[in-house]
């Protein structure tokens, strides 16, 4: 299950430089194939972050992915054409999402099973509880 569809990216990036993004050959066609390594190489990314701590490919796509992979492929479409890092204007929110998504691998962030939510919870594996005793031991950890 692909995370992200071209039309999620209506509105995201100016649809002339999205043909020229995608479009190599210069027939003002965008090329499936160059779409395809794209999408491939931003959905790896987000993979490479929930390897280990999930079963992929999920059956649903939780909003933190797709819009991680929204992110990475727009940053890649801008690299494609030559947009150094320093100008990328979506190099700073894939940036933040990769933070986001290291928290989820690190569990301290939960994905939500809703793919249109927006809630992320901690990871219940992360939290510590400490138990205060009427009999003077503090913070002794809960097992």
């Amino acid at each position: 299950m692909a995370y992200l569809s071209l039309i999620d990216l209506d509105g995201s990036i100016p649809a002339q430089f999205l043909l020229q993004a995608l479009d190599d050959d210069n027939d003002q066609v965008i090329d499936a194939a160059v779409w395809t390594k794209v999408l491939a190489a931003a959905e790896e990314e987000v993979d490479s972050f929930l390897e280990g701590r999930f079963t992929l490919p999920l059956t649903t796509v939780p909003k933190l992915m797709k819009q991680a992979t929204q992110a990475f492929v727009c940053e890649l479409l801008y690299r494609r054409r030559g947009t150094p890092d320093e100008t990328n204007p979506w190099k700073k929110q894939a940036d933040g999402l990769r933070k986001r998504l290291a928290q989820v691998q690190a569990g301290d962030l939960k994905l939500s099973a809703a793919p249109d939510s927006d809630a992320i919870m901690p990871d219940p594996a992360a939290v510590v509880i400490l138990e205060d005793s009427a009999l003077g031991t503090t913070g002794r950890r809960l097992a």
